[in-house]
């Protein structure tokens, strides 16, 4: 990357790629509202809805902020970064040089530094996503328990005298799907295309190998990434609107993505 950001100029931006996927819900998905929206009369473990349509959805920052700790996970990234008291801790690099050698926090991004300045915006952007059209004409006509969703009862058992303490929770059911689903990286002049797409094809896989949203480790979260395309914009040095082009796609499942991403024609 270009050093032109110690200089007071920070590096152009050459081009836009543009991500779009469904995901479907292999396994039912529960990712949680807060407290103080719980109805009367409702479940004490509801999922996110949007407030105007009533609709579950998947927040941009469930999405993006699971393949970033997969990635942190992945590359064993110091947990470093204090979060709510010390309670959490997460990984941020604070410093230039760091930064520069850190694949996840390039990408997905890092807090303005306290001292110094140097270029750290963030590359990623990914976007809440919604219900695709077909999954809501389809949720709508079932006789789900909520609407849109289903709820599934948990049951704690005590090892000594067999008592049970159920508990249910909310989840949209397996076989629903979101999209189409954005991720939008920025390039700026000095990036690698090909590195940073990477990461993120990297994200994916791991995150269908994990799961998205609370009690994955009981069945629920499992999601996969279907018809994925590619768009670049290119924006020219010298000014004016930007060309824009197809990279690839659609392939119908990520698989296909990784095994076709070698051969796309990524500018150097």
């Amino acid at each position: 990357m270009s050093n032109a950001a110690n200089s007071g100029t920070p590096p152009r931006l050459s081009a836009v790629a543009l991500v779009e996927s469904t995901i479907r819900c292999e396994t039912g998905l529960r990712i949680g509202a807060a407290e103080s929206t719980i109805a009367i009369g409702g479940l004490d473990n509801p999922v996110i809805r949007n407030p105007l349509s009533g609709e579950p959805y998947i927040p941009g920052s469930s999405l993006k902020g699971k393949m970033r700790s997969l990635l942190e996970r992945r590359y064993g990234l110091s947990q470093d970064w204090p979060i709510d008291r010390d309670r959490v801790h997460v990984h941020v690099c604070r410093a230039e040089g760091p930064y520069r050698e850190c694949r996840v926090c390039t990408v997905f991004g890092v807090s303005a530094p306290k001292s110094g300045r140097w270029f750290c915006l963030t590359r990623l952007r990914v976007a809440d996503v919604h219900l695709s059209d077909s999954s809501r004409a389809a949720l709508r006509e079932k006789p789900t328990d909520f609407p849109y969703t289903e709820v599934k009862t948990e049951v704690a058992i005590d090892r000594f005298t067999s008592a049970a303490t159920p508990r249910p929770m909310e989840r949209v059911p397996a076989g629903a799907e979101f999209g189409p689903a954005r991720f939008t990286l920025f390039q700026y002049e000095g990036d690698s295309l090909t590195d940073h797409l990477g990461l993120l094809l990297e994200a994916m896989e791991l995150l269908e190998a994990d799961y998205l949203g609370s009690s994955g480790s009981r069945g629920s979260g499992r999601v996969s990434f279907r018809n994925i395309r590619v768009e670049l914009l290119d924006f020219p040095a010298g000014g004016g609107l930007p060309q824009r082009s197809l990279l690839g796609g659609p392939y119908p499942t990520r698989a296909e993505f990784v095994q076709a991403f070698p051969s796309l024609a990524l500018p150097s």
